[in-house]
């Protein structure tokens, strides 16, 4: 299949996503033009859509990590939510809209024992994912007075080996290396349940939204939990007893099937 003539943009592509995206993409013969500039310039993002004429555009670009955002919230919300602004506003001044995916998170979820549904409660409990949730509304509003097609997806966890130290699986894994001769390991929150795949994988899901240019808000996940303990048992051949603060048990799982309803067709 040749995808030639199909021109792809993609913020974020430094990413651990974006760099998977970038590659797969490639792979498949699009045409792939990576934002290699500052989101947060407007100057720069609108020659970029201007310039490119594409067919969709991957929004990836944001802080991620909670702690950074937490620790910046000025540059958090000047990349998230500015940034976001700064590609509509770049949309509104071209005539061909292309399709647009906007990377949200399940951090906007209001935390339940049931898996979580698009149509679920807001009520982001970190800096992050309040930004990502403005985010939404920015494009919500924007596409009732523009001619646009876009997709939200929530990403719920996953991992991979080129995440930083901030994150879940590499931190667990420094622990594990850190520890060598040591049985016990502690893990914040370690009965907390996840919904937690590899990057690629969501990678995957992001490429079969675009194939299918769907449309409106998706969950994006594997619809099963795993305790982080469970999870940091399988990253070793040690016989580890994980250690942690609390028995309580808060569970971030995806309800799919709007999802499926797209992807499975």
């Amino acid at each position: 299949m040749i995808n030639k003539k199909i021109r792809i943009g993609i913020t974020g592509s430094t990413g651990v996503l974006g760099s998977l995206l970038t590659k797969k993409l490639k792979k498949k013969k699009y045409e792939v033009v990576n934002f290699q500039s500052d989101i947060r310039k407007l100057s720069k993002v609108r020659s970029w859509v201007k310039n490119n004429n594409f067919d969709a555009i991957f929004h990836l670009a944001s802080i991620v990590a909670v702690r950074s955002c937490n620790e910046n919230p000025l540059d958090a919300c000047l990349t998230n939510i500015g940034g976001t602004n700064n590609i509509l506003i770049s949309l509104s001044r071209i005539k061909k809209k292309p399709w647009l995916f906007y990377a949200s998170t399940s951090h906007v979820y209001k935390p339940k024992n049931t898996p979580l549904a698009e149509t679920d409660n807001i009520l982001p409990k970190t800096y992050y994912g309040y930004t990502k949730w403005i985010g939404e509304k920015l494009i919500d509003n924007f596409a009732i007075n523009s001619k646009i097609t876009y997709c939200i997806g929530r990403i719920f966890s996953f991992y991979s080996n080129a995440q930083s130290i901030e994150f879940l699986y590499p931190s667990i894994k420094k622990k594990i290396k850190e520890n060598i001769n040591k049985k016990n390991i502690f893990i914040y929150n370690a009965y907390n349940e996840l919904d937690i795949q590899k990057a690629e994988s969501v990678v995957k899901i992001m490429i079969k939204l675009f194939e299918k240019r769907a449309c409106g808000i998706f969950n994006i996940g594997t619809g099963q939990g795993e305790e982080i303990k469970n999870f940091a048992k399988k990253l070793t051949k040690k016989n580890i007893k994980i250690i942690t603060n609390s028995k309580k048990k808060i569970k971030v799982i995806a309800d799919l099937k709007k999802l499926n309803l797209v992807i499975k067709k």
